[in-house]
C-alpha cells in the first residue's frame, strides 16, 4: 500500500483533532482504534470525503450509548412489596431496575401512579417470587406480610421497610432514603425540593378562618388523629372534625354524630365505576344528604393521599383551593 508523503520537515501529518472522537476512559482506545479505520487518508482535509468521519461519530454515539447501558447495570434491581413503596420505586428507579411491584400497584383507589405501573411484572408478597427474581433489593411496608419478610431476612435477601404512619412533613425524608437504596439520589433530592417548596407555599395560604372537615370513608370509617389523611387536612387550613372529636387512626363513626355536628366539608372516597360496593352507600344516605350547609363530595384526587408520596401536595392543593371557596382569608392577612 503507497504510504503517505511527508510535509516539510519529514514528519508524517496526522488527522486533524476535529476529525477523531472524544476519548472516554473506560472506551477510549477501543473508540480510536475502530474510528481510525475509516478516517480519510494521510488525515485528510475539508476538500477530502467526510464518510469516514459520519461513521467514527456515529460509533461514538453508539459507545457512549454502551457506557450508559452499563453505569444503568451497575444500579441495583428492586422488587417492591407494598403499594406505597411501589411508587415511590415508579418515581425515582430506572426502568430496567424495577424487577416487580405489588398487586395493588394497579388498584387506581390506592395507588396515585397505577397508570405508570402497568408495564411491569406484578408479585402478591410471596417470598417464592423473590427466590425467583433474585432482586438486589426488597422493600416493603411495616403493615405488609410479616412472615415474609423474616423468611427474607433468614435466607440474607437484602429488605428495607417504609412506615406506614406518615405525614405532609414525613414524606420528603421518605423520597431522600428511597433515593440512596435505588442509587438515584440526585433525582430523590429534587423531587423532594419541590414537594417541600409546593407545601411550605400552600401553608403560606392558611388564616385564622379553618372550617370542620372530615374525611367519610366506606362504612363510615374516619381518618382521625395520626393518620396521613389528618395531616393534609390540617396543612390545607382546615380543621379535622374526627381529630376534634377525639378519634384517632382508622375508626368508625356513628353517622348520627357526623351529622350532629354538621361538618363544613364531608370528603367522600369516589366509588370504583367497576366494583360497586354496599360499603359506599354511606355516602348517599339522606341524612347525609340533608346537610345543607356541608359540602359534600370526593374532592381529593382519588390515591392521592392512601400513600405518602409527592403527589400527596396534590390532595393538600385541592382542600386548599375548596377552603379558599368557602372561608377566603379576605386580601389582607
Amino acid at each position: 500500500m503507497r504510504g503517505c508523503p511527508a510535509d516539510m520537515d519529514g514528519r508524517r501529518p496526522v488527522a486533524p483533532p476535529s476529525v477523531l472522537p472524544d476519548i472516554s476512559p473506560a472506551w477510549g482506545e477501543i473508540n480510536l482504534v475502530l474510528a481510525a479505520r475509516d478516517l480519510p487518508p494521510c488525515g485528510g482535509d475539508g476538500r477530502q470525503p467526510r464518510g469516514g468521519q459520519r461513521r467514527a461519530l456515529t460509533l461514538t454515539i453508539l459507545l457512549s450509548a454502551f457506557t450508559a447501558h452499563a453505569h444503568a447495570a451497575d444500579l441495583p434491581r428492586i422488587m417492591s412489596m407494598n403499594v406505597c413503596t411501589d411508587q415511590l420505586v415508579l418515581l425515582l428507579a430506572e426502568p430496567d431496575q424495577i424487577a416487580s411491584l405489588s398487586d395493588l400497584s394497579l388498584d387506581p383507589s390506592l395507588s396515585f401512579l397505577h397508570t405508570d405501573a402497568a408495564p411491569y411484572p406484578k408479585n402478591s408478597g410471596r417470598a417464592e417470587e423473590v427466590f425467583l427474581s433474585k432482586p438486589d433489593l426488597v422493600v416493603t411496608g411495616t403493615f405488609s406480610l410479616h412472615n415474609t419478610t423474616s423468611l427474607l431476612e433468614t435466607l440474607d435477601f437484602a429488605v428495607e421497610e417504609f412506615a406506614y404512619n406518615q405525614s405532609v412533613d414525613t414524606i420528603p425524608g421518605e423520597i431522600r432514603r428511597m433515593g440512596t437504596l435505588v442509587g438515584q439520589d440526585a433525582k430523590a433530592e429534587q423531587i423532594a425540593s419541590a414537594y417541600e417548596r409546593d407545601l411550605a407555599d400552600l401553608r403560606a395560604r392558611q388564616c385564622p378562618a379553618r372550617p370542620t372537615a372530615i374525611a367519610y370513608e366506606q362504612n363510615g370509617v374516619v381518618l382521625g388523629e395520626g393518620t396521613l389523611a389528618d395531616s393534609v387536612i390540617e396543612a390545607a387550613g382546615l380543621t379535622n372534625l374526627a381529630t376534634e372529636l377525639g378519634y384517632s387512626a382508622m375508626t368508625p363513626l356513628p353517622l348520627e354524630e357526623l351529622v350532629s355536628h354538621e361538618p363544613d366539608i364531608v370528603i367522600v372516597s369516589e366509588p370504583m365505576a367497576d366494583a360497586p360496593a354496599l360499603a359506599d352507600q354511606i355516602a348517599h344516605h339522606p341524612a347525609l344528604r340533608a346537610l345543607e350547609t356541608s359540602r359534600i363530595g370526593a374532592f381529593v384526587p382519588r390515591g392521592a393521599w392512601a400513600c405518602g408520596g409527592p403527589f400527596v401536595i396534590e390532595a393538600v392543593r385541592a382542600l386548599t383551593e375548596l377552603r379558599e371557596e368557602i372561608a377566603s382569608c379576605g386580601p389582607a392577612r
